[in-house]
């Protein structure tokens, strides 16, 4: 049976009698016919008579009313649940009532508590119910100026092709994709409306390319604020919290241990102290207690740098949020793996490239240390490096 607003007319008949209120209609006889017409229409008669109800199904005419309601389906619904308002209806001639108007005005809503649809599970949700509502949702203080079309084609049960006009502070909902669009999703029903009810993360669907667009980017990420958010029909929105996500700096000081205590008061002296393997020769840095490969303590220090050669490196043109502050850095970036002077094949350090040398990188560069202003033995002293130009690499 076809639903509006996530409820059906006989939804609403159904709980008639668990909502009705004996105690307020002790003093009422009457009959009351309802006639909705359209899709998952019909005709029922509720007839109420000193403190109890009974509620039937009409197959033919409605006799014996003393009023009766004349709509169609999804006004009905449209009124029960508060989406349309009543005196609205009555004045457009959506909602006639033969008898007199008052009584469903006054003595209904004293006689029978709200209709509430019931809770619908998130999984329950199609994505043509959460497009059904794009209109009622539509935010036109949000979308001044605003001229797009959008377009959703969603694949699988639920799914369909529709386009979303926003124009002139207001929004419109068709069926089918229109040409041309600004900007295209394409996505399975089930992920749109597991990202719409929030049992899918928007992010993790759009990075690992559940969802395909075509066109303006700017304007599908805009989308969202266009739209209040779609409330499950019959779930109790819970209170939204507001979280800030920050990664935790605890002013306090950590013991590295002799090891890379020698590193760090290297650092604070603009050097590089490697540690070299007595069985090997290898040089570690940064330095360990152990080699890795020969499993022998290393004791001996040699100083290594500053300067060295790029082996390696990595452009990163988009980056990912961070997982904590959703952060995302600033692109282009490089990351260089660079073998210092001194020290043995391999034995590389990672280090960002300053951005203004990015164009000219390649393998083999000379690269000398960029250090902070003020060093203080710690990893934020060595802010990364830079081309060497003067030694003729390039």
């Amino acid at each position: 049976m076809t639903e509006y607003f996530g409820t059906t007319v006989a939804d609403i008949f159904a709980t008639m009698p668990k909502r009705f209120k004996p105690e307020e209609a002790k003093e009422v006889d009457i009959a009351i016919g309802y006639e909705a017409t359209g899709e998952g229409g019909g005709k029922w008669k509720a007839t109420i008579k000193h403190g109890t109800l009974k509620v039937e199904t009409v197959e033919g005419e409605l006799t014996g009313c003393k009023t009766t309601i004349h709509t169609d389906a999804e006004t009905f619904v449209g009124v029960t649940l508060g989406k349309i308002s009543a005196l609205d209806a009555l004045s457009s001639q959506k909602l006639r009532v033969a008898g007199d108007p008052k009584f469903l005005m006054l003595l209904l809503p004293k006689i029978f508590t709200p209709y509430a649809a019931p809770a619908k599970k998130p999984d329950a949700v199609t994505a043509r119910d959460i497009i059904a509502t794009l209109a009622e949702r539509f935010r036109p203080e949000k979308a001044e100026g605003v001229a797009m079309t959008i377009g959703y084609d969603l694949a699988g049960e639920g799914g369909g092709k529709w386009t979303i006009v926003i124009r002139d502070g207001k929004c419109a909902v068709r069926e089918g994709l229109a040409d041309p669009l600004t900007v295209k999703m394409t996505m399975e029903a089930k992920t749109y409306a597991g990202m719409m009810v929030g049992t899918i993360e928007a992010v993790t669907a759009f990075t690992s390319g559940q969802v395909k667009i075509e066109g303006d980017m700017a304007a599908a990420a805009a989308t969202a604020k266009y739209f209040r958010k779609y409330v499950v029909p019959g779930a109790t929105e819970a209170e939204e919290l507001i979280s800030l996500r920050v990664t935790n700096s605890i002013e306090q000081r950590f013991a590295t241990g002799p090891v890379m205590g020698r590193w760090f008061a290297g650092i604070r002296e603009k050097k590089f102290l490697a540690n070299r393997c007595p069985k090997c020769g290898r040089t570690q840095i940064p330095p360990r207690e152990i080699c890795a490969w020969c499993r022998v303590r290393v004791h001996e220090f040699v100083e290594v740098g500053p300067k060295g050669v790029v082996t390696h490196f990595d452009i990163v043109y988009f980056a990912s949020p961070d997982p904590l502050t959703g952060a995302v850095r600033d692109t282009p970036y490089a990351t260089v793996y660079v073998v210092l002077d001194g020290a043995t094949e391999r034995e590389a350090i990672t280090v960002d490239l300053k951005k203004e040398d990015i164009p000219r990188l390649k393998e083999g560069a000379r690269v000398r240390p960029v250090w902070a202003a003020v060093t203080t033995g710690s990893y934020r002293d060595l802010i990364g490096v830079e081309l060497d130009e003067e030694e003729g690499s390039l």
